[in-house]
């Protein structure tokens, strides 16, 4: 069962959850989000740039200004999601324990906190992007059923993910007996 919690409440779930001997901890890296951040702002300055120089590119000077707007609204948006991605991840936290994953991060004066318990993983996955992989970065995704927990741009990714696989197998091995 996936725990989720946004307040100080404690029930025995959340204590066992909270008292398991960690095995690991780690923060998640912004360089891949900060290099696609770093690509966004290259590309609206190389379009608008283009924009810029050729007010006939698109047949008008309206319809080019207008693309131009719109190309820099566009940026403007994933930007800010990009900026809140940066936000999210400076203040993440990663705590791999003996029965549990968790991810825990604050934002806003509110602490958020979201685990899969070991004995409940139906599975688990690492994928690298093309950034990521070149960074030396992940992403471990772990499925319970539903939903899943993603532990993004995790650094020694291929480690995490052994780990993991180590603590599910344990696991799996004192629930059967």
């Amino acid at each position: 069962m996936a725990t989720d919690t946004t307040n100080a409440d404690s029930t025995d779930e959340e204590s066992t959850f909270d008292n398991a001997e960690t095995v690991m901890q780690t923060k998640p890296s912004i360089k891949p989000t900060a290099i696609r951040m770093g690509l966004l702002l290259l590309t609206i300055a190389v379009v608008s740039g283009l924009f810029a120089t050729n007010p006939q590119l698109l047949g008008s000077a309206d319809l080019t200004r207008t693309a131009s707007l719109i190309v820099l609204l566009l940026g403007i948006i994933i930007g800010v999601r990009y900026l809140v991605e940066l936000v999210i991840l400076v203040n993440t936290t990663y705590i791999v324990k003996k029965t549990h994953v968790e991810r825990r991060y604050s934002l806003l004066f509110r602490t958020y906190s979201r685990g899969v318990w070991f004995t409940e993983l139906r599975s688990h996955e690492l994928t690298q992007s093309r950034i990521q992989s070149i960074l030396g970065f992940g992403t471990v995704s772990l499925n319970q059923g539903l939903g899943d927990l993603r532990l993004t741009d995790v650094e020694q990714p291929h480690t995490v993910y052994r780990l993991i696989q180590d603590c599910t197998t344990e696991g799996m091995r004192e629930s059967s007996n």
